[in-house]
């Protein structure tokens, strides 16, 4: 084919191109759907909406963080066991469950099925 573009370049060698740069950086994002860190997790709460720290200045989004990661791991995220715990307690406000878990109030679990189903629409519509 002709090239085309500004560039003018042919369009089946940047078709392959692409092809080749997908195929290559698959391994990468594999790995990086599949790790999380503190920092990521931490951000997610307040992209969501929570704010503020306790009376020493520590911020509610590293309560939270820290009550989920010390019950069921950050593997998978905070989204879920959050989320759930939203869905399934009484605690109405990302604000109201960080506080709850600084006091060790609440407990987090991974959900599965249809719990899991309901907290990822929430996290979405959250985030």
């Amino acid at each position: 084919m002709a090239p085309q573009g500004k560039l003018d370049l042919d369009p089946q060698v940047v078709a392959a191109a692409r092809r080749l740069a997908a195929r290559a950086a698959e391994p990468i994002i594999r790995m990086a759907r599949s790790h999380t860190t503190v920092s990521v997790e931490r951000a997610l709460l307040r992209l969501a909406g929570l704010t503020g720290a306790d009376d020493e200045g520590r911020p509610w989004a590293n309560h939270l963080a820290d009550a989920v990661r010390d019950q069921v791991g950050l593997e998978h995220g905070l989204a879920l066991p959050v989320w759930d715990a939203l869905l399934t307690g009484p605690h109405r406000t990302l604000g109201d469950l960080a506080q709850a878990a600084a006091r060790g109030r609440v407990s987090f679990r991974l959900p599965a099925g249809t719990d899991a189903a309901h907290a990822r629409e929430a996290a979405t519509a959250a985030a």
